[in-house]
């Protein structure tokens, strides 16, 4: 009986309902950690008047999730490479869950804000291994095709959230648990969000840990088993097939302390022959989580508002209600107090958009993975996003400015499982999870960093915040065309 290594044995058993019960699995698990990441828009608004925040408050809880998820993600992946990705999904889901269920109740802005970093602590783990436990079950030549179908779970999640709060929060309705404390409407809403999470729980549970993991660390007996479930579920027999799985070499590591082993393990990222490889695809995929989640977070904020007339994007900025500073009224030379604050999401409709655009760029960059090289696809959607935000200075056009400013982000939001798929394949199984995990970590800070910029600063100077975006757009152009191949197969 020959062997062969696991890509072989998925090859050679084909594509069934195995690989397709692992797609919904993934799917909803994508779904949950885009949906929890993205309600932070909403609640940059709904919390406005319960809470009184100012720009900087609104700043801290926008970028509380994203902040916990940049902290787990420098070790999660270490423990996903120990005890395996379908383990650290898992524990994610049922920690973010938890976490999230309890920040609904949190009766300030700061402590909101650090359950909130507690749910990105746990999310970490959810969003960055779903795309590593997805191809581990996939043969190299359907990941990318997978991976970028799969991707759709965000542009349904962003549909989801909108659908959501049009159900609930219009009805503006509270529940009184004591004399100072009323659970109002976007309470409710955050349960509802965490909705496709309870069924990505439920899906993981069913289904066995990755072969490729098992086999990285010797577990043969539970590799088989776990192929042998895929072939079960292809409807096929495990008898008709003459396979016998080889393990794949790595470097053995003294496990001493887990810090120790943390840095020990983390460093080979950072050697040849990998260094060069993992440098490009984290400078990439910064570029894409700064543009992309940056602008993202604040969309639902920037365009909650009257965006009829002839203006151009930051002229609209400057006249939204959300980002405006609240100064107090003068009449007559007396202050009258501040101005009334804006908690209510008057603008449902562009976030479903948003969500319809990725839904269509997912499919155009899936369309386009069957006659162009992975890499020309990442440099073709980034160099359009930059020539239509360059558009964006001088654009008035309502419509237009809409579409323009949308895309702008979406393009490059689109690439990011693609650009994720790329580094899966420049490192070995053993390296993946550290990788994947150091890199959307550090990614994260990027988008971390887009949304201070956004909040801090494009009220104060509006075209020179928007044309760094577009700065980082034109390096991310060139950082496409150099992405590395894949690694040769044994």
């Amino acid at each position: 009986m020959p062997s062969m290594d696991v890509d072989t044995a998925l090859l050679t058993m084909g594509y069934g309902c195995g690989q397709v019960i692992i797609f919904i699995v993934s799917f909803f698990i994508y779904m949950y950690a885009v949906s929890e990441s993205m309600s932070a828009g909403y609640l940059v608004i709904l919390t406005s008047c319960d809470f009184s925040t100012s720009r900087g408050e609104k700043t801290l809880l926008a970028n509380s999730l994203l902040g916990g998820m940049v902290a787990s993600g420098l070790f999660v992946g270490l423990l996903a490479d120990r005890y395996g990705r379908k383990f650290m999904i898992r524990v994610g889901l049922i920690g973010g869950l938890g976490f999230s269920m309890i920040s609904a109740f949190m009766p300030d802005l700061y402590s909101l804000s650090v359950m909130r970093m507690i749910v990105g602590i746990f999310l970490s783990g959810v969003a960055s291994l779903q795309v590593g436990f997805l191809t581990e079950f996939h043969a190299p030549k359907w990941r990318p095709l997978a991976v970028s179908l799969c991707a759709q779970s965000q542009s349904a999640a962003l549909i989801y959230c909108p659908l959501m709060g049009m159900s609930i929060l219009p009805h503006n309705f509270s529940v009184t648990l004591s004399s100072s404390y009323d659970m109002r409407a976007w309470r409710f809403l955050m349960f509802l969000i965490e909705i496709p999470g309870w069924i990505a729980l439920l899906g993981i549970s069913l289904v066995p840990e990755t072969p490729h993991f098992l086999m990285s660390v010797k577990r043969e007996e539970k590799a088989i088993a776990s192929l042998q479930w895929i072939c079960r579920m292809n409807r096929k027999k495990w008898e008709d097939f003459d396979i016998s799985i080889t393990e794949v070499p790595r470097a053995t590591i003294i496990r001493e302390g887990f810090w120790k082993n943390l840095w020990d393990e983390s460093i080979r990222l950072f050697q040849p022959p990998y260094v060069g490889k993992f440098f490009l695809c984290l400078m990439l995929i910064f570029g894409i989580f700064f543009v992309s989640i940056g602008l993202g977070i604040w969309f639902p904020v920037i365009r909650n508002m009257d965006n009829s007339g002839q203006h151009r994007f930051c002229e609209l900025i400057n006249n939204n209600p959300t980002l405006m500073k609240r100064e107090p009224e003068v009449v007559n030379g007396t202050e009258t107090g501040p101005p009334p604050c804006n908690d209510v999401m008057s603008n449902f409709i562009d976030p479903i958009y948003y969500g319809l655009t990725y839904m269509s760029c997912y499919i155009l960059s899936s369309l386009l993975l069957q006659c162009m090289p992975r890499k020309f696809v990442i440099a073709l959607h980034i160099l359009i996003a930059f020539v239509l935000g360059c558009s964006l200075n001088a654009l008035r056009e309502p419509t237009l400015v809409l579409i323009f400013f949308t895309l702008m982000m979406v393009l490059p939001g689109v690439l990011i499982p693609l650009s994720t798929s790329v580094l899966i394949d420049c490192m070995p199984t053993h390296l993946r999870g550290k990788a994947i995990c150091m890199v959307r970590s550090l990614a994260r800070f990027g988008g971390v960093l887009g949304s201070t910029t956004i909040g801090m600063l494009i009220r104060v100077t509006c075209d020179v915040t928007l044309n760094v975006f577009n700065l980082v757009l034109a390096i991310c152009v060139v950082l496409a065309i150099f992405q590395p191949k894949g690694l040769k197969p044994s």
